[in-house]
């Protein structure tokens, strides 16, 4: 299919009618000015869309059948459950403690409105979801708590493939403190995507943020986050991209209040033959911010793996103190990882660090714990999970860490 063919398609048919009207009709302008990028776009060079260019996307209706959700299920949080775009009440318990609203669109705190769609105008993917969004998780905390929300995307069969766009809308106010689970889960076959995150942190405000997309073998994810925090706010983020034959995530972090952190975490894990993409821009606009970001790639198969994390330093953001590694496992000759940490820097006060590390499977290690009774392909298993453990086992709820290593153990070969 033609890249126009292909965005005529996804602009299709009439925009949801309701209290954000305006802002899609806006969103679907400024789609049209971008248009899909195409192979020579300087932040889709290294992976390009034939993915997603070779099907035609309808879009997904309700699902007439409930999908079991037990394997995902985290005990006692607050869970909002969307499936095939729209939001379950069946599968969802919005039980949640004192200080916690999680409500789907339509039921939201209207006050939330203020907050809602201020980012990503250039990003063509982000204005189609601001046009097509068929639902919203508004998640708003006033206060310290410790259930956990679990806001989780289900995408079902079907016999074409479909297209998605979830939203969601966090926001945290002064002081308040909460653990945020978003993840997305779907079957083999070919599917479509889309979603918008954004959070927005009060005076103080602490959020720990686990992002999990693990989606089917043949679908196409495209993730969008905008974190903005406060003065004083901290964020703590864990971004894991597990499936999916093509995943793209560009996440953006707003210092806009001092003395404000940021903890980014991230691990891509590619085999056979999937491209993951992960794009992160940290902005530090105002002085005595802190930013602290790791990522791992690890590629195997014929697969591809791009890490672009661009640190931004402004002139007026003064005693600014970042670092930023990246470390990239590469277990196949044809497999392929492009890695490049990047810093801006445009003021002298500063303390910043970058550096990126490419290296395969040692083979001292290798040797010892084949020594040590270890089939290879044993010793292989436990030396990939080592390196990907550094990322994974900070996430603070182990039998969500449970489940994830049971996933990827058929596929750390």
């Amino acid at each position: 299919m033609k890249p126009d063919d292909c965005f005529q398609g996804l602009l299709t048919g009439t925009a949801q009618r309701d209290a954000f009207s305006a802002l899609r009709e806006q969103a679907e302008v400024r789609a049209r000015t971008l248009k899909l990028p195409q192979d020579k776009h300087d932040d889709w060079r290294l992976t390009g869309l034939e993915a997603f260019y070779d099907q035609e996307f309808v879009p997904a209706g309700k699902a007439l059948e409930i999908p079991s959700i037990e394997g995902f299920m985290i005990p006692g949080s607050c869970r909002i459950v969307f499936v095939d775009g729209f939001y379950h009440s069946k599968l969802s318990d919005l039980s949640g403690q004192e200080g916690i609203r999680v409500s789907p669109l339509g039921q939201e705190d209207k006050s939330l409105h203020t907050h809602f769609d201020k980012g990503m105008k250039d990003s063509v993917f982000a204005q189609i979801n601001g046009r097509n969004f068929t639902d919203c998780a508004w998640v708003h905390v006033q206060g310290e708590t410790q259930q956990i929300v679990h806001v989780l995307h289900v995408t079902t069969g079907h016999q074409k493939p479909v297209s998605l766009y979830g939203r969601a809308l966090v926001v945290l106010g002064a002081m308040a403190k909460a653990t945020l689970v978003e993840e997305y889960t779907g079957p083999d076959s070919p599917y479509l995507v889309n979603t918008m995150t954004e959070v927005v942190l009060g005076e103080g405000a602490d959020l720990r943020h686990i992002r999990i997309q693990r989606e089917g073998a043949q679908a196409v994810h495209m993730g969008h986050a905008l974190v903005s925090l406060s003065r004083g706010a901290h964020y703590d983020s864990t971004t894991l991209a597990l499936g999916g034959r093509f995943s793209r995530h560009d996440q953006r972090i707003l210092h806009q209040g001092e003395g404000a952190e940021a903890r980014l975490d991230g691990l891509i894990l590619a085999d056979e033959n999937q491209v993951a993409d992960t794009h992160t821009r940290i902005d530090h606009l105002v002085p005595d911010c802190r930013s602290f970001q790791q990522h791992k790639c690890i590629a195997s198969g014929n697969s591809t793996a791009v890490f672009s994390g661009n640190i931004v330093v402004h002139r007026g953001a003064r005693g600014t103190d970042t670092r930023q590694s990246s470390r990239n496992l590469l277990l196949s000759n044809k497999a392929r990882i492009d890695a490049q940490p990047q810093l801006e820097i445009m003021n002298d006060d500063v303390s910043c660090k970058h550096g990126a590390t490419m290296g395969k499977l040692d083979a001292e290690e290798l040797f010892y714990f084949m020594s040590r009774g270890l089939q290879e392909a044993q010793a292989r298993k436990l030396l990939i999970y080592a390196f990907a453990a550094e990322i994974m086992d900070r996430i603070p709820i182990p039998n969500l860490v449970r489940s994830l290593r049971e996933s990827m153990e058929g596929r750390l070969v």
